[in-house]
């Protein structure tokens, strides 16, 4: 079973997809639900233009804004498990064997590729990624570690979070949400460290977690 709980932001406190729009706050209207075919879902993100991509097993889908057509975005790379657009770039977060690669590319052209990072995988858990101006952060679920990429000077950093966050999300002030152990938590992040802002308890099965424009903080509990 799984549910959706929301948080005010600023207070301390598969194979279907299934899409929902956030309307006003506290209301969620259902949209569509797709099979992807033969394809895992792991990930799914919106465009500034109101579509969504969608990783995949087998590659990136697009759902177009009105929820009626599913397209394929690309097929080059297998096992997305978290793609994100911003302005100018789309990142992918895929698997090859035994290696998981951080990637950037044109927005407009996502052939024009360029690999961040990249790091060893001995387990079948499923990493995830977000994405600020200024970094990119991932989990590696085979050793219960971060990795925190910095844009600027290019490096990464490897850190053991006192609680290891199964879904990781940045928020448009450059903060960043992480959700896990039962735990919600707000993150500062500065020189690939991080530092904890607030701490929600209680927050059993939280395994991904999101934000609206109004402020509303949503996790997704199984």
């Amino acid at each position: 079973m799984t549910s959706f709980t929301s948080y005010i932001e600023g207070e301390d406190t598969s194979r279907l997809l299934n899409i929902s729009l956030v309307t006003v706050p506290s209301l969620l209207t259902f949209i569509s639900e797709h099979e992807t075919h033969d394809w895992w879902c792991y990930s799914a993100n919106h465009r500034k233009d109101g579509d969504i991509l969608i990783g995949t097993y087998n590659g990136i889908q697009l759902l177009s804004r009105d929820g009626n057509e599913l397209s394929e975005y690309s097929t080059s790379e297998k096992q997305v498990s978290g793609v994100i657009e911003t302005l100018q770039n789309v990142f992918i977060l895929h698997r090859e064997d035994d290696i998981s690669k951080v990637e950037m590319c044109l927005a407009g052209d996502i052939t024009k590729r360029q690999q961040l990072f990249q790091f060893d995988r001995t387990g079948d858990g499923v990493a995830v990624m977000a994405v600020s101006d200024r970094y990119v952060v991932v989990n590696h679920p085979d050793n219960y570690q971060l990795i925190i990429y910095d844009f600027i000077t290019k490096q990464t950093e490897t850190i053991h979070p006192d609680v290891y966050p199964f879904g990781l999300h940045f928020l448009p002030d450059g903060h960043l949400l992480g959700v896990g152990g039962g735990k919600l938590i707000k993150y500062e992040v500065k020189n690939r460290k991080l530092t904890t802002v607030w701490t929600c308890d209680d927050v059993t099965g939280g395994y991904s977690v999101c934000a609206d424009s109004n402020g509303l903080l949503y996790v997704w509990c199984k």
